[in-house]
């Protein structure tokens, strides 16, 4: 598979710079469209799409400088790196303060050229999965209202209080039904992964009590008591530890251990959350009775970024397999550890750990 080209745009009044970037960038991944003033790359940039620009900051006419307060202005998506000679140190300075990506000195070096060309490449690609990750969140909460009001009425349907439903209508609803819990998923785990900055999480300092703040606001939730599965959950604490930790982040964990538990479990058997205070860290399990997990798939597929299992017995059950990867990483980054159990055809078990502090 052929690498995707970057297409580069170089602004610049002396030929000989770009007979030099062209020599050296010949063969690479860049795509490169060449201007000799600033009003020409301007005049380009309105018609073709680009993501980097490289322009000199002295030109006669339209000076790199205004440039770059254009693209800041109105093509924000653009990486804009300038050129610098001796005489122009300190508006190369100004222009990095005003949003230039970098600047590369004249006369330059392949190499001085090509690493800056590479930061770029990779802060624009950081960008825009940014970005993306920032309108997944947006359509997920504007998505997250009516389908809950979908799953409400289909729900209320199902129970029987606007009379008897025939079989063949139980079962339609039975299928709204489990895509809109589908649907659920897949809005709260985009909302919840958008929100998480996985790479730079703060250290935690806030004094969580794990009990009142974390577990009881989740299982108090008429959604997880009254589920349709009629799993009943049965609950044993051992006291009410307090950890250093993030207790949203936490219900995230919860909410999904739990969600996973009812969602894999058999119908009217018993879902148990158990809290164990340790002398120097918190145990919290989950366990379902079901259709269980091989040591292979534990191993192999859970807790992986868009990882499924596919077992007998799970055919109808949907998911995104985003939660457990969120798990994982909510946990590791409270300096905790998370894993799973199980017998297949009988049980499973997904628990962590949590340090005290």
């Amino acid at each position: 598979m052929s690498e995707k080209k970057v297409r580069l745009l170089i602004i610049d009044d002396e030929n000989i710079v770009h007979k030099s970037c062209n020599r050296i960038l010949r063969g690479t991944r860049f795509e490169i469209t060449n201007a000799y003033s600033g009003e020409e790359g301007l005049e380009l940039i309105a018609q073709n799409p680009y993501d980097l620009v490289l322009t000199d900051l002295m030109m006669p006419g339209i000076s790199g400088m205004e440039v770059l307060n254009r693209l800041i202005k109105e093509r924000p998506e653009i990486i804009v790196i300038v050129f610098t000679g001796f005489a122009t140190v300190d508006s190369a300075r100004e222009a990095l303060k005003k949003g230039a990506f970098d600047y590369i000195p004249k006369p330059f070096t392949p190499k001085e050229l090509c690493d800056v060309l590479d930061n770029a490449v990779n802060e624009r690609a950081e960008r825009s999965g940014q970005n993306t990750m920032d309108l997944m969140a947006v359509v997920s909460h504007d998505l997250q209202s009516p389908i809950a009001v979908v799953h409400s009425s289909a729900e209320t349907l199902h129970r029987g209080y606007f009379g008897h439903l025939e079989p063949k209508q139980q079962k339609a609803l039975e299928s709204i039904l489990r895509n809109c819990e589908y649907l659920e998923d897949i809005i709260r785990s985009h909302i919840e992964f958008s929100k998480m900055d996985l790479e730079n999480m703060a250290s935690y300092k806030e004094k969580v009590n794990l009990v009142e703040e974390v577990l009881n606001p989740v299982l108090e939730n008429p959604e997880y008591t009254n589920n349709l599965k009629k799993i009943r959950i049965e609950t044993e604490f051992s006291g009410e530890p307090v950890v250093h930790a993030d207790p949203n982040l936490l219900k995230i964990v919860v909410l999904n251990l739990l969600t996973n538990a009812i969602k894999y479990g058999r119908e009217n058997t018993e879902l148990k959350i158990r809290l164990e205070e340790k002398e120097k860290e918190v145990l919290i399990s989950f366990r379902n009775e079901g259709v269980g997990m091989t040591q292979e798939q534990i191993k192999e597929k859970l807790f992986q970024k868009h990882s499924r299992l596919k077992q007998k017995g799970t055919e109808g059950v949907k998911g995104n397999g985003l939660g457990l990867f969120i798990c994982k990483n909510i946990i590791e980054k409270h300096q905790g550890r998370i894993w799973a159990e199980s017998e297949v055809g009988q049980w499973a078990e997904f628990s962590f750990i949590l340090p005290k502090k």
